[in-house]
């Protein structure tokens, strides 16, 4: 599916949207919410599942620095990366490579 069948499948909601009261809407905006927090949740266990303890990984840092390093630990939400002598850095799995 293009971006523009999204869109028009998307403001096919329109409609409904807009007669929904304050209440409702904050009802909605709560299962939006847990539904972006559940895929979220499932993409971070595909990461988490692809990276093992000594893997060693490389990410994109904020600022477009590449960094690397070697994974020490598995956390609930993110992976902590050793980077040398610079100590260490929780990280999002979905941002980690595994180096070969």
């Amino acid at each position: 599916m293009d971006k523009s069948d999204e869109t028009s499948a998307i403001r096919k909601f329109e409609p409904l949207i807009e007669k929904l009261n304050f209440f409702e809407l904050s009802i909605l905006n709560r299962m939006v919410v847990n539904r972006m927090n559940l895929i979220h949740k499932a993409e971070a266990l595909i990461g988490m599942s692809k990276i093992q303890v000594g893997d060693r990984v490389s990410w994109q840092s904020e600022n477009g620095e590449v960094k690397s390093g070697v994974v020490f630990r598995m956390n609930q939400k993110t992976v902590s990366v050793k980077v040398g002598e610079r100590g260490h850095w929780n990280v999002s799995p979905q941002l980690l490579t595994v180096e070969k």
